[in-house]
């Protein structure tokens, strides 16, 4: 007789039926609090095995893998999904519950749980994630950012600048450039290391710069709505601002005209990109699933770099050919501004030779966007946005009246306090139309609120203000602000070329 309706002869490969699991009880993070169990998990993900063969795959003792696995299973981790005899042995065929574990929120709190089982968690989670799930390779992603975006070429030398937390894109990126034939080096931690790099910067090719971790004011967890009120949350406010007129990746683009050493590497000829990069801490501050920010930006990184640079020509070429810019939204916005004369820019990703010899030759990624600064002076209406962030601090609801180019009133219906403070603490153009900007990433469909990403959702627009000196403005400005207008219409001298996120870029006959 079958035992529990498993017994079979061949062992079902089929990967897990679930797709995600909440690790939240405190038997899962017992069961968690040792390595080894978390390395054995993940291969019970991709297949099934028994206590046997596992020890097998890590290289430990049967009666120890055994324990590992007995305790995976008491605490619903794993599963039996098959017994088969085999010479008068019933093997046991275990299996994870699940294709991908989420560990909750909080958990990292426990007692039980050290910070280092808790990264080894994380990081085999969502590497599994972004594998199986998104079908996301990061080391194809790192070919891809080495070849086409920074054109890396043989005997070149990268300079990679970022945090232990940012090693799942640090190490594909530095064996990319190896793969290149190009020499890579990385600098960890927030240690100044501008006079490492002037010294050095005539041997540069390219630089890198991944988002620096925000540490907020205080230590408070948590969105500001949930945990501030009153007098602290307004301390809270005025230190974010500060902290903002003074940090050079504030979460507000526009900041290499401000650094001496972005400057100085710009007129020296050198590439380079500022990575944006998903962290608990920014969803948590920002509200939002961690899970979704971590896929929004994999995914958006993950694009045909050569295609989204023809998609944002057709359209740069559509718009610089125009004199006046209309866009109206759905929560009322309607503004007007002239973009006659005007260059438009192509932040595509790929870092070209024509930019690099202009001094231009800087980038976020992810990518995909046209860019045009209105003609000053020339704004005049009422922008709606749906959301900004400073600093990761999302600000809803906004709308902004401009007359003749400059802010009239602004008001927001989520967090306003600051709003109004980041507009009363910067200088007197940070007040004024800055930037228009198109997005045109195919990857990106639904903003998340984070505002270096969401200018490139596909059919979305923002419009920015302060600094404009990068794209040809007049504006000299501490702050350069981007605000998302979702689902705009777009109007380029009375004719629509973009409505429900749906494209018109063919030229008019003139009839």
């Amino acid at each position: 007789m079958e035992q529990e309706g498993l017994q079979r002869q061949q062992v079902d490969q089929r990967s897990p039926e679930r797709d995600l699991t909440v690790i939240e009880h405190e038997g899962q993070i017992k069961a968690l609090s040792n390595p080894e169990r978390v390395r054995i998990l993940t291969l019970l993900i991709e297949r099934p095995g028994t206590a046997k063969q596992v020890a097998d795959w890590i290289g430990g003792t049967r009666g120890r893998v055994h324990y590992h696995v007995k305790e995976l299973e008491k605490a619903g981790l794993v599963r039996i999904v098959a017994k088969v005899e085999k010479g008068g042995v019933l093997e046991k065929y275990y299996r994870a519950v699940a294709r991908n574990f989420y560990v909750a929120r909080g958990i990292g709190e426990h007692a039980g749980l050290s910070g280092d089982v808790q990264r080894v968690i994380s990081e085999s989670m969502l590497g599994w994630r972004r594998k199986q799930i998104l079908e996301i390779d990061q080391d194809e992603i790192a070919v891809k950012v080495a070849r086409d975006c920074l054109q890396i070429k043989v005997d070149d030398v990268v300079l990679i600048k970022g945090e232990f937390v940012h090693r799942d894109i640090m190490e594909p990126l530095s064996r990319a450039f190896e793969s290149l034939g190009a020499h890579c080096l990385v600098t960890f931690g927030d240690c100044s290391d501008d006079e490492y790099i002037l010294k050095w910067k005539e041997d540069l090719a390219a630089v890198i710069v991944i988002e620096q971790p925000v540490h907020y004011p205080g230590e408070e967890s948590g969105t500001i709505d949930q945990q501030l009120h009153g007098t602290k949350r307004l301390d809270f406010m005025k230190g974010l601002v500060a902290r903002g007129m003074e940090h050079l990746y504030a979460g507000v683009p526009g900041y290499p005209l401000e650094n001496p050493v972005c400057r100085a590497l710009l007129d020296a000829g050198k590439r380079i990109i500022y990575m944006g990069y998903p962290t608990p801490e920014k969803a948590e501050v920002m509200g939002l699933d961690y899970r979704h920010l971590h896929d929004a930006w994999w995914t958006a990184l993950d694009v045909d770099y050569q295609a989204l640079a023809e998609r944002c020509r057709e359209l740069g070429d559509l718009l610089s050919g125009s004199r006046e810019v209309r866009i109206t939204s759905p929560g009322g916005g309607d503004l007007t501004f002239l973009v006659e004369g005007r260059e438009v820019f192509l932040d595509d990703g790929i870092i070209s030779d024509w930019e690099v010899e202009r001094g231009r030759g800087w980038g976020h990624l992810p990518a995909g966007k046209v860019i045009v600064a209105p003609v000053a002076g020339t704004a005049n209406g009422t922008m709606h946005s749906e959301m900004t962030d400073y600093f990761g601090v999302a600000i809803r609801d906004i709308r902004i009246e401009f007359k003749d180019g400059e802010i009239v009133s602004a008001s927001a219906g989520e967090n306003e306090e600051l709003l109004a403070l980041v507009l009363s603490e910067s200088s007197s153009d940070s007040g004024k139309a800055g930037g228009f900007e198109i997005g045109a990433n195919p990857e990106v469909r639904n903003p998340v609120g984070y505002t270096v990403w969401d200018s490139k959702s596909y059919g979305d627009a923002a419009l920015w203000i302060g600094d404009n000196r990068l794209i040809g403005g007049e504006n000299e400005a501490t702050l350069s602000w981007g605000f998302m207008i979702v689902r705009p219409t777009v109007y380029l001298d009375g004719r629509k070329i973009l409505e429900e996120r749906e494209f018109d870029i063919r030229r008019s006959t003139g009839t």
